[in-house]
């Protein structure tokens, strides 16, 4: 009976647990706060921990464990974007149609509501609860969001979502249910270096795409990461192990040579040290950038884009992190979001973008002799 009571209870070092969790949200004078609710005065010379601990003995109700959860609760996560393309017009009807039957599927599990935007696209909004068992026990269940956006663009239906496994099914099962309602399979591309059979070609990707966005001039690069052809299959770039000495070291000289070339618009390629580090396997991943606008007001908006599956080349995500608006022909020091109607238009110039540097890369990849792949470095 007990055991059946824990899942419908928080005892003492539940509390604890998740009074200590958060050090930024919850501080000492939130739990000093917290105390005085009950009429409770604690010495300022107690500690955090000691703080905690008197708290969590006391009596509470469910209501009391909400407040601290609520308090305790991260804001929303930014997740990067990712995209797919699918062949084929999908009218609204037939996309609310597939969005009906997934409501039906899901049934009061997931929230789902849709509305129509313009030039026949339509957007998705998901709200559902992802358990995440790493956290403290009354965290581990997380509120998440996904939204979905469908709109035509060049007689194909482009899918803009976040870049979660959890967006990937949704889309995934709403396609499904478009196929059987048209009773035809739709092919679809994204975006994924596969084809490119060289480390030099796919570090390539990456340069061509911060120095060639349309209507915008390099300014700096603010980070990137690397991998090897001794990179484990599957491993993501989240799991870079910066103890890793080698990578750590071929991060560092990636990260100068390209800062320093990219800048001066010289070229990359043809340096002594990027050979050098392509020799070894080494091929960028990941990559953080600033770029100003050759627009009036010419502000400095700040990129990131890499891949899920460093090995693979798959799981292409990006974002735009934010804006230094130009003040008094200057820039302001603090970033700023930007809106979302000029969010989705960089969206849409990186996507484009890096579809167009694919392309050419393949291109190029045909055209080139053994000799010229060999010189490009080895596969990854």
């Amino acid at each position: 009976m007990s055991e059946f009571l824990d899942h419908l209870s928080a005892n003492d070092n539940d509390i604890y647990d998740l009074l200590l969790s958060g050090k930024q949200k919850i501080t000492e004078n939130v739990l000093r706060e917290l105390a005085r609710d009950r009429g409770i005065f604690c010495s300022s010379q107690d500690s955090r921990e000691e703080l905690a601990d008197y708290l969590s003995i006391l009596p509470h109700a469910f209501q009391d464990v909400a407040t601290i959860v609520h308090k305790r609760e991260p804001g929303g996560r930014k997740e990067k974007t990712t995209s797919v393309r699918l062949n084929a017009v999908i009218s609204q009807e037939d996309l609310k149609a597939a969005v009906e039957e997934y409501i039906s599927a899901t049934g009061k599990a997931e929230r789902v509501v849709h509305r129509p935007t313009t030039a026949d696209g339509l957007i998705v909004n998901v709200k559902y609860e992802e358990f995440n068992h790493s956290r403290a026990r009354l965290l581990q269940r997380e509120r998440q969001e996904a939204e979905i956006e469908f709109f035509i663009v060049d007689g194909q239906t482009v899918v803009r979502m976040p870049a979660t496994e959890k967006a990937k099914r949704i889309v995934q099962a709403l396609k499904d249910n478009v196929e059987r309602r048209r009773r035809e399979v739709i092919e679809e591309e994204v975006i994924e270096l596969r084809g490119l059979t060289s480390v030099g070609l796919r570090s390539k990707f990456f340069t061509r795409l911060i120095s060639t966005l349309q209507g915008f001039k390099l300014r700096n690069v603010m980070s990137l990461r690397v991998s090897s052809h001794l990179s484990e299959d599957g491993e993501d770039d989240e799991s870079l192990d910066l103890d890793d000495v080698d990578e750590s070291e071929a991060r560092a000289e990636m990260f100068a040579v390209v800062h320093s070339m990219a800048l001066s618009g010289q070229n990359l390629v043809q340096s002594q040290e990027y050979k050098d580090l392509t020799a070894r396997g080494f091929y960028i991943t990941s990559i953080s950038w600033r770029s100003e606008q050759d627009a009036n007001p010419p502000d400095i908006l700040q990129f990131e884009a890499g891949f899920q599956d460093r090995k693979l080349g798959t799981g292409f995500k990006y974002n735009v992190q934010g804006a230094f608006r130009a003040y008094k022909g200057s820039h302001r020091k603090t970033i700023v979001p930007v809106g979302p109607s000029e969010k989705a238009q960089l969206l849409g110039l990186l996507e484009t973008t890096a579809r167009e540097v694919l392309a050419a890369l393949v291109a190029e990849t045909d055209a080139l002799s053994p000799d010229d792949i060999t010189e490009l470095g080895e596969q990854p």
